[in-house]
């Protein structure tokens, strides 16, 4: 065998053992130790990135990227909307109608925020459409029809084909004083998107009968946008809103999604960078145990060392026993550990545990979601497999060193 396998051949002897068949104890504490560091990291992370998904597809999809607005209701409001479809960043415009309202059943009354829309412009920059999973979202247009959400309808115990009334104040006094506007509508849909902000408060109307209600006439409050990128939206909304004012006089205004969901979405992304960086402890609290078993390796075969230097090893050769072994625990570790922590992903993703975990949210009365959302990323897996690498294979440059550095006259000596 040639000289230059000499070493990587000890340290497979060494990995191998012969005290317990494969692995020693502390061998096996090395391996396990970094194997479920690796494995930790990769579960936790792929579901926080599978909630992250969740809040970005389903909450930040639902809700305008961005909106322009004007400080008293917009007048020839089609002229402005031309304007702003000029901008090439908008990917989707529909103009709206929001207002507060009673809403009123058989069988409770609730105060929510009324979305006065065009079901086919909405389409362009909302998905609940696609979260409407009783009715239809597009019946909106046809007469007087109401798409309510999940827990306001169970709150109201209305479903579809009831009606409802909805009765908001009127901002044109009598001799009497102010009296509602009350009006019957239709319950045509019902959406289910898993925000309790959204499905128990927020109802939608179509556009016109929105400014009937409100008194809007032909007048809307203003547009709800969609970009390419929902994160390109606070910046882009005001070269839009320089669109928009081009040809009127109307005073607009614009926000984005971020002064509403901004912080939520900033909180889940420094929880995941700290649950990251404490995980990773995990991993060198392995690199720890690989030290120890290598020193207590070294410890033992001292003696065996000591001969090797005799017969003519060098003291880069007994180094390089040491760091090939403290690195293939490091790989196999990490290997075996990403096939448990892919695997284990995919288990809590799977029927069984939705089926558990749907059961589990009926009974708390929880509707975020009804199951684990996992997303594997490949650069997240590849940086988890680097970081694992790098920190265990640089803890064993300190005990392979210190094994190369020993005089095997002393040793032999003690002996």
């Amino acid at each position: 065998m040639s000289q230059n396998y000499t070493p990587l051949f000890i340290a497979l002897r060494y990995l191998k053992g012969r005290k317990s068949g494969f692995l020693s104890f502390i061998s096996a504490l090395a391996f396990i130790s970094t194997s479920l560091g690796v494995a930790v990291l990769i579960i936790v992370s792929s579901v926080m990135n599978g909630f992250e998904k969740e809040l970005k597809d389903r909450i930040l999809n639902v809700i305008p990227h961005a909106s322009i607005y004007g400080l008293n209701p917009i007048d020839d409001w089609q002229k402005i909307e031309k304007e702003i479809i000029n901008d090439i960043n908008v990917k989707g415009i529909s103009p709206y109608i929001e207002t507060e309202a009673l809403i009123k059943s058989q069988s409770d009354v609730a105060g929510i925020l009324i979305n006065g829309v065009m079901p086919d412009k909405d389409k362009t920059v909302s998905v609940i459409h696609e979260y409407t999973n009783e009715g239809r979202f597009e019946d909106l247009q046809n007469g007087n029809n109401i798409v309510l959400g999940r827990l306001l309808a169970r709150k109201l115990n209305v479903d579809l084909g009831d009606k409802i009334s909805l009765m908001l104040p009127d901002s044109n006094s009598s001799f009497a004083g102010y009296f509602p506007r009350t009006k019957i509508f239709n319950v045509v849909g019902i959406f289910n998107l898993g925000s309790r902000d959204i499905d128990e408060s927020i109802a939608y109307i179509s556009l016109e009968n929105a400014s009937k209600l409100t008194g809007l006439n032909s007048q809307i409050h203003g547009f709800r946008l969609k970009y390419e990128d929902l994160f390109d939206a606070p910046y882009l909304v005001w070269q839009s809103l320089v669109y928009a004012e081009k040809n009127t006089n109307v005073l607009l205004n614009a926000e984005d999604w971020s002064y509403t969901y901004g912080p939520l979405f900033e909180a889940i992304m420094m929880e995941k960078s700290l649950v990251f960086l404490l995980l990773t402890l995990i991993i060198i609290v392995a690199a720890f145990n690989i030290v120890s078993m290598l020193m207590t390796l070294i410890n033992e075969k001292r003696g065996a060392i000591a001969i090797l230097q005799t017969m003519g090893m060098t003291n880069n050769e007994i180094f390089k026993i040491f760091l090939y072994l403290g690195s293939l625990i490091a790989l196999i570790g990490t290997i075996l550990g990403l096939i448990f922590g892919l695997g284990t992903t995919f288990l809590i993703g799977s029927s069984i545990f939705e089926t558990q975990l749907t059961s589990l949210m009926e009974y708390l009365g929880t509707y975020f979601i009804s199951y684990f959302p996992y997303d594997i990323r490949l650069e997240t897996i590849l940086i988890i497999i680097l970081v694992s690498l790098i920190i265990t294979i640089f803890s064993v440059i300190f005990p392979a060193r210190t094994a190369s550095k020993l005089h095997p006259i002393e040793i032999l000596r003690n002996e």
